[in-house]
């Protein structure tokens, strides 16, 4: 992949973070789909990428649904929306830091 930053180490605590507000991010959009912005979820800086990377596990993990994909080379969504099984686990007391802890 030409033109790909490199995805940043993080700790768990921090990719859990970030997951956490992802899904807050969505949580209080719903039933709306938020929009990546190319700026904030882009293969070309370290941040965009991490978002993108995330926003994929997410996905894999039935959490949020991703909508649409541009015409790079590299598969970027167009937006996401949070599932109900997101939803659980931002509304069942303690779920999400049980799946995601913050360390």
């Amino acid at each position: 992949m030409e033109n790909t930053a490199p995805l940043p180490e993080r700790t768990y605590g921090e990719i859990n973070l970030n997951r956490h507000k992802l899904l807050q991010e969505a949580y209080l959009s719903y039933p709306e789909y938020i929009h990546c912005d190319p700026d904030k979820y882009n293969w070309h800086t370290p941040a965009g990428r991490m978002n993108i990377f995330d926003l994929y596990y997410l996905a894999d993990c039935n959490y949020v649904d991703l909508i649409g994909a541009t015409n790079e080379s590299h598969r970027r969504p167009e937006f996401f929306m949070l599932t109900p099984k997101g939803a659980d686990l931002l509304e069942i007391p303690g779920r999400l830091e049980e799946r995601f802890p913050v360390c």
